[in-house]
């Protein structure tokens, strides 16, 4: 197996890509993955920060590998930064074809974490 793009992180997502997930020509749309890279970095969020979070802003991603129906795609999540009240992800995404491992595209996000009624709150110290 290939191993030039092995992610930093934990693996966060393993998927396929249904047919749900692609448009006229088989090609996975470009949203269906970024709905699921923000998925994958909530879920660590919400671990991290020991409740609720909401994404307040994604960096902008380039496409390195087209990705199609029935390709197995890993998403890694890799911990940038902790505040008070916010926290910054790296989500790498990998698609899994044959005998190789690809790099699809990579995902800065901040997420803040958040009350229920919606407002910032602080986050914890990390429990030994």
């Amino acid at each position: 197996m290939q191993d030039t793009c092995l992610p930093h992180g934990v693996l966060a997502l393993r998927l396929e890509a249904d047919s749900h997930s692609v448009n006229a020509h088989g090609r996975v749309q470009a949203g269906w993955l970024i709905a699921r890279m923000e998925q994958a970095a909530v879920l660590i969020a919400e671990r991290l920060t020991l409740g609720g979070v909401t994404t307040v802003a994604i960096n902008t991603c380039q496409f390195n590998t087209p990705l199609f129906r029935g390709d197995v795609l890993s998403l890694y999540v890799e911990r940038l930064r902790v505040g008070q009240h916010s926290l910054t992800l790296k989500v790498s995404a990998n698609v899994h074809r044959l005998h190789e491992v690809l790099p699809v595209t990579e995902l800065v996000l901040t997420l803040v974490a958040i009350d229920e009624h919606g407002h910032s709150r602080l986050i914890p110290p990390p429990q030994a």
